[in-house]
């Protein structure tokens, strides 16, 4: 599986003075550990934040949603519903908690963004990764629907060692059955890497320490403040 030209997603402007920080990553790669410390940082600086995250709880709470996480019954559920269902959950939340922080002037924090639906579910659904990868590199809907998604200020990618991301998994309630191979882990991770070069994403790596991963984050969110002014523009 292989794409030779990864997509420029086209991004909505930003409504307000508030800056966008955004977390991709496979499950494992640390992202809900940097969206807590970046939150703290950025706190007792006196900086308002808001933290969410994607795919939202609604859409975790969905019946199909349910049926391929817990059932895996890829047979119920079409993977190009699946995947327009993740966009769907993506624009509403911009629509009602991202955009209205923004214009408040709050520095949003979001654990998964426009690539949310690539994660662990894909990883154990090996029937519907084709599809719902398809959709992301190729399908001209996704790449259009892009528009009503805010463009982020700062976008991370975070990549570790399948071995590290597994580690992480099993270590978590619940996970420590999970099982995948980490050539798919690698494979997904490089196919994120791929987009994150294309749209200007920072990838980092996630297999040091906290500390560490913090304090790279950090230099790229002080080179990335914009007079006011300009940040309205796609």
């Amino acid at each position: 599986m292989t794409w030779s030209d990864a997509p420029q997603l086209p991004f909505g402007p930003n409504p307000g003075p508030g800056r966008l920080i955004t977390i991709d990553g496979l499950d494992g790669s640390g992202k809900t550990t940097l969206t807590a410390a970046l939150r703290d940082h950025l706190t007792a600086a006196g900086v308002p934040v808001l933290t969410t995250r994607l795919p939202t709880t609604q859409m975790r709470e969905t019946s199909f949603f349910r049926l391929l996480r817990d059932q895996g019954r890829t047979d119920l559920v079409d993977p190009v519903a699946f995947e327009v269902a993740y966009m769907v959950d993506r624009i509403q939340h911009c629509r009602t908690v991202i955009a209205p922080a923004l214009r408040d002037g709050r520095t949003v924090i979001t654990d998964r963004y426009a690539l949310s639906s690539i994660g662990t579910l894909l990883l154990r659904l090996p029937a519907m990764r084709r599809t719902v990868l398809d959709s992301l590199f190729s399908e001209a809907w996704f790449i259009d629907l892009c528009r009503h998604l805010i463009r982020p200020d700062v976008s991370f990618v975070l990549w570790t060692e399948p071995e590290t991301g597994a580690q992480r998994l099993h270590s978590r309630p619940g996970e420590a059955d999970a099982g995948f191979d980490p050539l798919d882990y690698a494979e997904l991770q490089r196919l994120l890497l791929e987009l994150a070069a294309a749209n200007h994403m920072v990838p980092v790596d996630s297999g040091g320490s906290p500390e560490e991963v913090v304090a790279v984050c950090l230099e790229h969110l002080d080179g990335s403040r914009r007079p006011a002014v300009q940040r309205g523009r796609a």
